[in-house]
């Protein structure tokens, strides 16, 4: 199994849409939110392409949990090990820098320079410095192990109560039986 951005970032926002996402089960595609996200992070920065590097890198499983990590960053400073990540809205802060977090991890895994992240929210024009200290690689361990073994449950984690789902690309999905 592999551990991935997008799965620690859900992570923080919902143990059930992490489950869904890690078994094939995608909504995304459906949402007008997701589709907004997306084109701010392609539209937001065009001359950024010619600086940065897009990055995909990985670490082998590890043994004996066979859990092993995945990260696709979208722009990273080789010069001076800065990852970048640009959001739609803060709404969700902890689950993004738990992102960037996991990317500065990768990274450092892969004996990458890795010196801090910079969230970027174009739309509120401010920006987030994201470090990793060892302190907090302990604690992105944990939760690295915590989503494995939720993920390789058999059942699917329980609801959200509904008012934290409005907004969610997966809504539908698990609401339309509940009413």
């Amino acid at each position: 199994m592999n551990i991935n951005a997008t799965l620690i970032n859900l992570y923080h926002v919902c143990k059930r849409e992490m489950w869904l996402h890690a078994h094939a089960i995608r909504m995304e595609h459906t949402s007008d939110v997701v589709y907004e996200g997306k084109l701010i992070g392609e539209t937001s920065y065009p001359q950024r392409a010619e600086r940065y590097t897009e990055v995909e890198i990985s670490v082998e499983p590890d043994v004996p949990d066979g859990t092993g990590l995945a990260a696709k960053i979208d722009f990273y400073d080789p010069y001076s090990g800065v990852v970048h990540e640009v959001k739609k809205s803060a709404a969700k802060e902890t689950a993004h820098i738990a992102q960037v977090q996991f990317y500065l991890y990768v990274l450092r895994k892969n004996n990458v320079r890795a010196e801090y992240g910079i969230i970027e929210y174009p739309k509120l024009r401010q920006t987030e410095r994201v470090e990793l200290d060892r302190e907090g690689e302990k604690i992105l361990e944990g939760w690295i192990a915590d989503a494995t073994r939720i993920i390789e449950t058999e059942q699917c984690p329980p609801l959200l109560t509904k008012s934290k789902c409005k907004s969610c690309s997966y809504f539908d999905f698990c609401w339309t039986t509940e009413e």
